[in-house]
């Protein structure tokens, strides 16, 4: 190969006489890696990319779950702290806490439990979602049943 003569990366060089035309031709040195392994490597490639897919789905998967946990918490939070301090009344809770949850095409279940004295006195808000819909990469089916939830308590 060629520089070019404008510094965009290596030209293909032709042979004279046809053959091999249009193909890149490589450095000795690298050929000589490629023939030594006899193609080992690429076996040994085949058998670890699985492994590396799974670990990289299930690192997907997880950390997806884990921010949508998070996101639910804190939506539950904040829904408890409105209910206490008067901003929204019980009955605009739950479009309170949908307003404010990530938009992925699941169904959230929104329930506020209101206090109820003298034995209680706590606004309790849970959220839920199915699990199923929860999961953004589910190649082994593992997380098509049960329910991701999040619950926040706030004193009255």
């Amino acid at each position: 190969m060629k520089p070019s003569a404008f510094g965009q990366g290596p030209v293909v060089s032709r042979s004279r006489r046809g053959r091999g035309s249009g193909r890149i031709r490589l450095p000795g040195w690298l050929k000589e890696a490629i023939q030594a392994t006899g193609g080992a490597t690429l076996i040994e490639f085949a058998f670890i990319l699985p492994v590396l897919l799974a670990i990289l789905t299930g690192i997907l998967q997880f950390g997806g779950l884990f921010f949508l946990q998070s996101s639910m918490a804190q939506v539950a939070r904040e829904t408890a702290r409105a209910l206490v301090v008067g901003e929204i009344n019980q009955s605009g809770a739950k479009s309170f806490a949908e307003a404010r949850l990530i938009n992925w095409g699941i169904t959230y279940s929104v329930g506020v439990t209101a206090p109820n004295p003298p034995t209680a006195n706590d606004y309790v808000v849970v959220i839920s979602a199915p699990m199923a819909e929860a999961s953004l990469v589910d190649i082994f089916g593992l997380f098509q049943s049960g329910t991701l939830q999040a619950r926040a308590s706030m004193r009255e």
